[in-house]
């Protein structure tokens, strides 16, 4: 009998560790505010995905993984700093919230969102073109515009958007790079806009 008790209670205690370290490994990749990914998991799995159609990449690889495209959508909040100031930084990480539980329901299965550093998110849309990442981005701010805050009731939200898609020879720290870019051309425009980094490159063409 004392045997039987023990052995259940050894389970019972392997039980409770396995739950433990789930529970961590949980939020070593999410973040704690947003429930988003953390930007480091986003980085490595992103990386790994922006591999996978590389020209490097072989063939049978790529076709394992299903796709041939990868874009990136870097969102900020418009007037974050105004929000916390005006409203206080309560209403603030509420606004956060709202705005990464919109997100993650206009992406599709196997996007990723992931909070990139204070009110940025960064998204990676898998197969996506340029043509479907601006039609994703333009439904996600008409979704965060349309949100409303029973603590702040006369606060609109908006947010920026910047547009990056992977082509032949562009590293990833580069297509980064461009989604940010396209990101703070979008803000410096007037904000509550989308901008394609390929916009940047014809309007430098044009000058």
């Amino acid at each position: 009998m004392d045997n039987q008790r023990n052995e259940q209670s050894l389970l019972q205690r392997i039980k409770e560790l396995e739950e433990h370290i789930q529970g961590l490994e949980k939020d070593l990749i999410h973040d704690s505010l947003t429930g988003l990914k953390t930007r480091a998991f986003f980085e490595e799995e992103a990386h790994m995905y922006f591999e996978s159609i590389s020209n490097s990449c072989s063939e049978k690889r790529k076709k394992w993984f299903g796709f041939n495209r990868i874009s990136f959508l870097f969102f900020d909040v418009d007037h974050f700093k105004k929000i916390n100031d005006t409203y206080g930084h309560a209403i603030g990480d509420i606004v956060l919230k709202k705005v990464a539980a919109t997100i993650n329901i206009v992406l599709r299965q196997g996007d990723t969102a992931s909070r990139w550093g204070g009110e940025e998110i960064a998204v990676s849309l898998l197969g996506a073109s340029e043509e479907d990442a601006h039609t994703i981005a333009l439904r996600i701010l008409e979704s965060v515009q349309s949100l409303r805050f029973e603590e702040a009731p006369d606060l609109t939200v908006t947010i920026s958007c910047g547009i990056a898609t992977a082509k032949d020879g562009v590293t990833f720290e580069e297509l980064i790079k461009w989604a940010d870019d396209a990101l703070y051309s979008a803000k410096d425009s007037g904000r509550n806009t989308v901008i394609q980094y390929s916009e940047l490159v014809e309007s430098e063409r044009k000058k």
